[in-house]
């Protein structure tokens, strides 16, 4: 059974219509790309995914909950099992990394043990830094830390990897596979590394205009006559 279901979801600021009917399936264990040019429709698409936009008409059904007809303790229950990382992330200056993480799971009132989300993170060496002072690419890896602690059944990830050099990035997707591989949680994310989309998704959803033009298996796409995903991506979506 799917956990996140979405038919025919459409959604217009005043005459603007950004979403002109999506469909969308995923399951439990996935990491899904979604691709598409700046303004296509891929950041309110997350968005609704998130519950924190509305939309005109279609249905998004969450974990077995239909968002159009849901009481306030079910979207609670549904928001306890979503986790986002967006770019780019900013916490408090004045906390260090370990008094991040203790708040965190306290309004997570999280069971997981910060000490092993140090251990699994690598954020020994960091733990009574503060995060301002953090390169880019170990604030991104403290904000996935602090997604996990409340062992999320879906995570969202806005351009995970932008501006990070490859050992940055390699080392965030490790941490994103292992919790995939771990929870058997779904991973969404937006991304214009096609290299990463061809090496880690399992599916690929390209938004067009406000539309799911394409929503396939990586697998299927490059034995489709593509040679790869970024070739894909060139021929089907136009400047």
């Amino acid at each position: 059974m799917a956990i996140i279901s979405v038919n025919n979801l459409q959604k217009a600021y005043g005459a603007n219509i950004v979403l002109k009917g999506i469909d969308f399936e995923a399951y439990a264990g996935e990491v899904i790309g979604v691709i598409g040019k700046n303004g296509a429709g891929k950041s309110t698409f997350l968005e609704t995914l998130m519950t924190i936009k509305g939309y005109d008409a279609g249905s998004v059904v969450l974990f077995n909950y239909d968002l159009k007809n849901i009481t306030a303790n079910q979207l609670e229950k549904v928001r306890k099992n979503i986790s986002v990382v967006l770019q780019p992330t900013q916490f408090y200056k004045t906390l260090k990394v370990g008094e991040l993480l203790k708040l965190f799971k306290s309004y997570y009132q999280s069971p997981v043990d910060i000490e092993n989300i140090i251990e699994d993170f690598k954020l020994e060496p960091y733990r009574k830094k503060y995060f301002d002072k953090l390169s880019g690419g170990w604030k991104q890896i403290v904000s996935l830390a602090i997604a996990f602690l409340s062992e999320p059944k879906l995570l969202i990830l806005d351009e995970p990897t932008t501006g990070l050099d490859p050992h940055m990035r390699n080392l965030i997707w490790s941490y994103i596979k292992n919790y995939n591989e771990r929870t058997e949680g779904t991973v969404i994310l937006t991304t214009h590394n096609m290299d990463e989309v061809e090496m880690y998704c399992d599916k690929v959803m390209l938004i067009n205009n406000g539309v799911n033009e394409v929503f396939n298996t990586t697998s299927d796409l490059l034995t489709s006559g593509y040679k790869t995903i970024n070739e894909f991506y060139l021929k089907n979506v136009e400047i």
